[in-house]
């Protein structure tokens, strides 16, 4: 079985793209500009806690990972608590890991650049 497709900011921390920068030219991979925002209005007032504490350590989180960051705020804000059983706890590593903010997991998470401006924009405006 292939291995999975890096993506350009994981090829790009670990030195690939530049290694192999024509395996990844053609590469189009979304950028959301947009911030991760406060936290939902449902959550109780722990979690949101730990929203924006998770907000404050993990600048690179954005809009598309507010989802990942409910579960991983509720489980953060049930670990304080001193409710979180240890599978709660695993799940919580795996989130955190998915999230990039573990040590081992933390060198993949880059904050996207910008692309560049399309040099036939100017003709269409």
């Amino acid at each position: 079985m292939p291995r999975p497709r890096q993506s350009v900011a994981q090829a790009r921390a670990s030195g690939a793209l530049y290694k192999n920068s024509k395996r990844y030219e053609n590469r189009a991979e979304p950028l959301v500009s947009e911030p991760l925002g406060d936290p939902p209005g449902w959550m109780p007032a722990e979690a949101a806690d730990a929203w924006l504490d998770l907000s404050h350590r993990l600048p690179w989180l954005n809009r598309s990972h507010r989802g990942i960051t409910e579960i991983a705020s509720i489980l953060v804000a049930r670990m304080a608590a001193g409710t979180l059983g240890v599978p709660g706890m695993n799940l919580l590593r795996i989130v955190l890991g998915q999230m990039g903010a573990t040590p081992a997991t933390s060198r993949f998470a880059v904050t996207p650049e910008p692309e560049d401006e399309d040099p036939a924009a100017e003709f269409f405006r």
